[in-house]
């Protein structure tokens, strides 16, 4: 209570003081307040110091009140915000991310590994990716899809394109550390054209003659010029000191071909199996000895799915982080998965009907193709069965400059197609009509099978088999009965509404197609188009894995939908030529035409692009009016990889494994560098 009395008689006697003040003769309120400026100048004069110290500044805090305090702290709060602002836009400005060296990557594959091997790898898509990445070749594709030197360090070519002289680079290796020469290029050469290592490379190098001129110097020797004889040197080179005790007859037997030894940017690390012996997944990682740009990602894992579907399903359920090719059909089943980058490339490819007249009489009347041809509506394929991923074509030739004459194009036109059949002869049955058609043809087949076996026993054998003839005859009838049941249900399932009939002949054909998606569904829409014209087609869809074996290469099919990789290089000889008809050739049309012969043969070697672009003008012409083929469209492909791997910058591919050509430059992580520093390293 004394404190509170004092303190309040205090304050009341400054009050009071302050009062008798104001109260003063301005005069001697003059000479006090230049007293009390003088007492400021002494006090000030004791510390000459003009910035207070820190033991001056921790009681600031007190000489404040509340509000004052609140003031304070707000905007030094505000300046140290914005000291932090100014301080992460400087950095994020100016210290810019990078790639740098980590990560993995996790693609899936649709098949499975069974040659690594650069010279046999060209008929397996998972091989010939693989290989991509192991082997090196003497010429290699940059992003942009221009040649561009490999193990090559310059290379010379004669005037009139027959001969080629390449020099190697210095302190090339082996994964394994051995040196790489010249005797390896030599050896891998000659490999490729020894029928026993049964390369499919073999007839690019047919008649080509290649010699060592020195310890780093090559020459190619052609017979004519060829000039797209350089994109075959993009081939891998195998080592002879792997390969050169390896008899050729067993090359497709050595474990080489999955651990493979090469010289490219990634090396094999290991292979996992399942209990059954096949291959679950491959591990590469970089090699430590390549002489180009080491690649960012330290280590590719490859996994192996049976289709396409078990392949999105993975990469779906995170199981892998890309799928190396994704059909149109199962886009949508990756709706779901948000942080995956989707790339379309156009490729050098097209997919075509072609027709092998040897196969089918009724296909040698040009007349008959045309109608088939007129029967199909391309765009409603390419909707339908490619989801719009793609362009129409009418010819081979891609990218194609080659005019087309509207007055000879071939439109989608079913009355046309109808006329065409009915001019030639093939009237219209209905359905019942081609029921008790077959059922006479069934019948009648069986007549003869009888006549024949009675003709050919004797009379003894024909006596003791008459029971079994009776039985057999019965069981015959009864199978012929359930076939022509049979036939009649599935037409009543495909609701065909007419059939067309000749003589004692059904207009009907067998197409064959690949079992891949786009494939089956335009085969599909292909048959309903054909039937709505009164063709009676049969599919025929055959795995991948057989359709090169059982179908091309021995020519077993009437029509066969395929696409067909040109390559970066046009040439339409390998696909056209009368020479090209039988295996190795890709004359899947069977086509034999001298003029055709003649252009494409002019149109190869000139080096005139105004003369080849004529040649390829009358190519084309004789095409249109034969229609030994009809084109549908140039397909996209699709490639899915997830958002974490960045630098893949890549818009056109010639196969598959063209996915890879900059993948020296794809990344993972990521580290933040002085931009200056950079402008000097570049």
């Amino acid at each position: 209570m004394l404190k509170k009395f004092i303190t309040s008689k205090k304050g009341s006697a400054s009050l009071g003081q302050n009062a008798q003040e104001d109260e003063l003769d301005p005069k001697i309120k003059k000479d006090l307040d230049q007293k009390k400026e003088l007492d400021k100048k002494l006090v000030h004069s004791l510390n000459t110091k003009k910035i207070p110290s820190f033991k001056q500044i921790k009681h600031f805090g007190k000489t404040l009140n509340s509000k004052q305090r609140k003031i304070v702290l707000g905007l030094t709060g505000l300046v140290l915000i914005c000291i932090i602002i100014i301080g992460c836009n400087f950095y994020l400005r100016n210290f810019i991310p990078t790639p740098t060296f980590g990560g993995e990557y996790t693609e899936g594959l649709i098949g499975a590994p069974q040659y690594i091997n650069p010279i046999l790898s060209q008929t397996n898509d998972v091989d010939s990716d693989i290989s991509r990445l192991i082997f090196s070749g003497l010429l290699k594709y940059d992003s942009n899809l221009q040649l561009v030197p490999d193990l090559a360090s310059s290379w010379e070519q004669s005037a009139d394109q027959t001969s080629y002289t390449f020099t190697i680079k210095d302190n090339l290796k082996w994964h394994d550390g051995t040196p790489l020469t010249i005797d390896d290029l030599l050896f891998t050469f000659q490999s490729i054209k020894d029928p026993d290592f049964k390369s499919p490379l073999l007839i690019s190098f047919r008649g080509v003659e290649i010699e060592k001129i020195d310890e780093k110097t090559i020459k190619f020797i052609l017979p004519e010029a060829y000039p797209a004889f350089l994109e075959v040197l993009t081939v891998g080179i195998l080592p002879e000191h792997i390969w050169g005790d390896i008899p050729p007859i067993n090359a497709n037997l050595t474990e080489y071909n999955l651990k493979p030894i090469g010289s490219g940017p990634w090396k094999f690390r290991s292979l996992a199996k399942d209990r059954l012996g096949n291959i679950k997944s491959y591990t590469l990682i970089p090699n430590p000895d390549y002489y180009g740009p080491k690649p960012y990602i330290q280590e590719i894992n490859f996994k192996f799915y049976p289709d396409f579907e078990t392949g999105v399903q993975a990469l779906k359920n995170h199981s892998t982080e890309g799928i190396s090719f994704l059909p149109k059909d199962l886009k949508s089943e990756l709706n779901a998965r948000k942080k995956v980058n989707y790339y379309s490339f156009y490729l050098p490819q097209y997919t075509a009907i072609f027709f092998n007249q040897k196969a089918n009489e009724v296909l040698k009347s040009k007349s008959i193709r045309k109608a088939l041809a007129l029967s199909i509506d391309k765009s409603n394929i390419l909707t339908e069965a490619l989801q719009l991923e793609g362009e129409i074509i009418d010819g081979p030739i891609l990218p194609t400059e080659i005019y087309q004459d509207p007055s000879k194009k071939i439109n989608f036109d079913i009355d046309q197609a109808n006329q065409l059949l009915d001019e030639l002869g093939w009237k219209q049955i209905t359905p019942e009509q081609y029921d008790e058609f077959i059922q006479k043809k069934l019948e009648k087949e069986i007549q003869n099978q009888e006549e024949d076996k009675q003709d050919s026993e004797s009379q003894k054998e024909e006596i003791n088999q008459e029971e079994n003839q009776t039985e057999e005859h019965e069981d015959t009838s009864t199978t012929t009965k359930n076939l022509a049941e049979q036939e009649t249900e599935d037409t009543k399932t495909l609701k065909q509404s007419f059939y067309r009939q000749k003589d004692d002949q059904i207009l009907e054909v067998t197409l064959t197609t690949v079992n891949q998606p786009e494939n089956t569904k335009a085969a599909e829409l292909i048959k309903e188009s054909w039937e709505t014209i009164g063709v009676k087609v049969n599919l025929n869809i055959v795995e991948g894995s057989k359709i090169s074996r059982e179908v091309i290469k021995p020519r077993n099919y009437e029509i066969l939908l395929f696409g067909i990789i040109v390559g970066s290089n046009p040439d339409p000889y390998p696909f056209w030529h009368s020479s090209q008809i039988q295996d190795p050739g890709l004359n899947l049309s069977m086509l034999a035409n001298r003029n055709v012969d003649k252009f494409l043969e002019d149109a190869k070697t000139t080096s005139d692009p105004e003369k080849q672009k004529e040649l390829y003008q009358r190519f084309y012409d004789i095409l249109t009016s034969e229609i030994p083929a009809i084109f549908l469209h140039n397909p996209t492909y699709t490639y899915v990889v997830d958002k974490k791997i960045k630098g893949i910058y890549i818009d056109r591919i010639i196969v598959p494994a063209d996915r890879f050509n900059n993948i020296e430059d794809w990344y993972i992580k990521t580290k933040r560098r002085w931009q200056g520093s950079i402008d000097n390293i570049q």
